[in-house]
């Protein structure tokens, strides 16, 4: 019971005082708050924003600690590799190495070894790392409140840059074509600087020929929220069924509203996305011509059916309800509507996830698709970067991982794969249409209805596997799925959803 009124807690506090403000209840601050349930998200972020590793509550206990405690995993060692103090005791003089111990997280065990954390500490009780005693930690059940996390992350991105200035921004479907031009000196005022850049006195940006920049934006700018919410929302209308495009238009009404409208572009992804957007100096605006959003963290996974956004990998099996009621009928599942991939292989490892990638209608026609791609490549992927003997030309975050990975929608994949992306192999996700669970109907330009099978056949995937092999990084390829890929193509009651795509940096 605790938790929605701590959660609230931390909201008001991160809003009113800023990041370091303690929790009156433990003496915590916001970074220890999030390590200690467990939302690895908002902890990440508050380490990327450069709160204090090492603040300790009314206990002694500092981030390590608490993460060593209760079995972080991966909290703790982000938190070794940037530098928490490895050898910190609580008031009772544990170390984080003597409770993962004690505790029996055996991986903290070896990475605070690894990483040469004291093992010759010793507690105010005589407990060593060689006699820790044992205490297995008994993990608390239940699910996290998606909702009160939301409201959390929200608050986290209105501190990050506090460039909202108690402006709102409304959920409304933005077919505005002029909101795309913003006052340049805005654009240079939204772009964000890593506080830990290789480059700190480098521009926040880059400029490109012709006039044009690229960088990365706080999305919490409400001109710049404005302006990717036309690209976008005047983009999707193209996918309207009644317009030749493969989505009903309630579906599309629905995504405009609460995913693509300026509230959404600001506050759904602003924690865990980097919003790169392409412009062009026209006098003394900018025209934003194309934007993208790139997974901050390579575990990432911006949205999960629907219902589920912001989303670590490696935490999904506990942080996703599987058995949840569909509707709130006990006799079936929410789950039960869809068929994809097995979660533990759902994302390719070492790809930042994408999403938003779009072109203004007026620019279409002109490669810039393909410009923003090879300029993020260019100038933002570290270990391609590096490789070519090159320095990092900016005070931006860089991108560490492979390369980029999508999860699109079907008529898309030619438009990707034309850029350089290539289609994972039996990754693909349907909708299972049943009788308490019907799918909105797509019509053709006629206004005829459209079954799922013609549907799935007009994506091209029986003969894509008929006649194609696989390409790229042939290991996250998931070929044992491939034969049930091609039935659910054949039943009525299935519906291809998503493919996934992968997109390799060079190195």
């Amino acid at each position: 019971m605790e938790r929605p009124f701590k959660l609230h807690e931390v909201l008001e506090k991160i809003t009113r005082d800023g990041l370091e403000a303690r929790l009156a209840e433990r003496n915590e601050t916001p970074l220890l708050w999030a390590v200690s349930e467990g939302y690895h998200d908002i902890a990440v972020t508050l380490i990327e924003a450069g709160a204090d590793l090492d603040a300790k509550n009314v206990d002694g206990n500092t981030p390590l600690i608490r993460a060593a405690c209760e079995g972080r995993t991966e909290l703790a060692s982000v938190l070794v590799k940037v530098g928490a103090d490895l050898d910190a005791q609580n008031e009772d003089g544990y170390s984080a190495l003597i409770l993962a111990k004690r505790r029996g997280h055996l991986e903290i065990v070896e990475l605070l070894l690894a990483a040469g954390a004291d093992r010759t500490l010793v507690t105010d009780f005589g407990t060593t790392y060689d006699d820790p005693g044992h205490s297995p930690k008994i993990s608390l059940t239940g699910r996290r409140d998606a909702g009160l996390e939301t409201q959390i992350l929200d608050g986290i991105t209105r501190w990050r840059d506090g460039r909202a200035a108690g402006r709102t921004l409304e959920k409304y479907v933005n077919l505005e074509e002029g909101d795309r031009f913003v006052p340049t000196s805005v654009l240079r005022a939204a772009y964000v600087r890593y506080a830990g850049s290789a480059a700190p006195t480098l521009p926040n940006y880059v400029t490109l020929e012709d006039d044009m920049e690229l960088g990365i934006v706080s999305s919490a700018v409400p001109e710049i929220a404005r302006a990717i919410s036309s690209l976008l929302c005047r983009s999707l209308e193209d996918a309207r069924d009644d317009r030749g495009g493969h989505l009903p238009v309630e579906v599309v009404r629905r995504v405009q509203l609460e995913i693509i409208s300026p509230h959404g572009v600001a506050h759904i992804w602003g924690v865990t996305g980097h919003r790169f957007v392409l412009s062009r100096r026209v006098g003394d605006r900018s025209e934003i011509v194309a934007t993208i959003l790139v997974g901050r963290s390579k575990d990432t996974i911006f949205f999960f059916t629907g219902r589920y956004n912001n989303l670590r990998h490696s935490t999904i099996e506990e942080t996703v309800d599987f058995e949840q009621r569909d509707r709130d009928d006990p006799s079936h599942r929410w789950f039960d509507r869809f068929w994809f991939p097995d979660v533990v292989r759902f994302k390719p490892r070492g790809y930042h996830h994408i999403a938003n990638f779009v072109v203004c209608k007026e620019q279409r026609g002109q490669k810039i698709s393909r410009l923003l791609l090879g300029a993020i490549v260019e100038h933002y992927a570290r270990d391609h970067i590096l490789a070519s003997g090159r320095a990092i030309g900016h005070s931006q975050h860089v991108l560490c991982g492979r390369g980029f990975w999508q999860i699109g929608d079907p008529p898309w994949l030619p438009r990707m794969e034309k850029l350089g992306f290539y289609l994972r192999w039996g990754a693909e996700s349907f909708f299972v249409e049943h009788d308490w669970a019907r799918l909105p109907v797509v019509l053709d330009r006629q206004g005829a209805p459209v079954e799922n099978v013609a549907y799935n056949t007009a994506a091209g995937i029986t003969k894509r596997y008929a006649e194609g092999k696989p390409r790229g990084n042939v290991d996250e390829h998931l070929m044992d799925r491939v034969p049930e890929v091609l039935r659910r193509s054949a039943d009525p009651r299935c519906k291809l959803q998503y493919f996934q795509a992968m997109f390799d940096f060079p190195t």
